[in-house]
């Protein structure tokens, strides 16, 4: 992981990104109990001037890095790194309010944990409603900053899929 952390900045103070943040289980791991995955998702901001955010750049840089394409991913040391655009006004600002965290002696970012669970919600699998189930069981969410992302974003007929959704808690 400390090898793609360091490729992920490397790029970042090269110029070939403006921002990245991870995303998925990886980034609920800083918050919940470790989720098993086989992949980092990371989420790339466009650049304000960008219409498109060509992802070829992101990929050659990071092979220089010694990172190799398999499939949709790249792989640098033992992770395949899913690289994704910031395909929503939602996971947009979930990057651009992303927090910085340690890994190791490495800063990387993050969703924060409102953003982690408000894009769940709008993925709406099975597995997503559990791990908005699992941050708000571990007290791990800001229950009325998700409920703002929540009524924003139009996701409120989504919140009946969490078992432990309560609406009074969220106003």
């Amino acid at each position: 992981m400390k090898k793609a952390l360091l490729a992920l900045n490397s790029i970042k103070k090269s110029g070939v990104i403006d921002d990245y943040a991870i995303g998925g289980a990886i980034a609920a791991s800083f918050y919940i109990e470790a989720i098993n995955t086989e992949d980092v998702d990371v989420f790339m901001s466009a650049s304000e001037n960008s219409i498109l955010l060509s992802l070829k750049p992101i990929y050659d840089a990071l092979e220089q890095l010694g990172g190799k394409v398999e499939k949709e991913y790249i792989v640098i040391g033992d992770w395949p790194i899913q690289i994704l655009p910031a395909y929503s006004p939602l996971v947009e600002e979930a990057v651009k309010q992303a927090v910085t965290v340690q890994y190791g002696n490495i800063e990387t970012r993050i969703f924060t944990a409102e953003h982690l669970c408000a894009i769940a919600l709008d993925t709406g699998r099975l597995k997503d409603f559990y791990r908005v189930a699992s941050f708000i069981e571990q007290g791990k969410v800001d229950r009325l900053v998700l409920n703002r992302l929540v009524k924003k974003y139009n996701l409120e007929n989504r919140t009946k899929n969490v078992l432990n959704w309560s609406s009074d808690e969220n106003q």
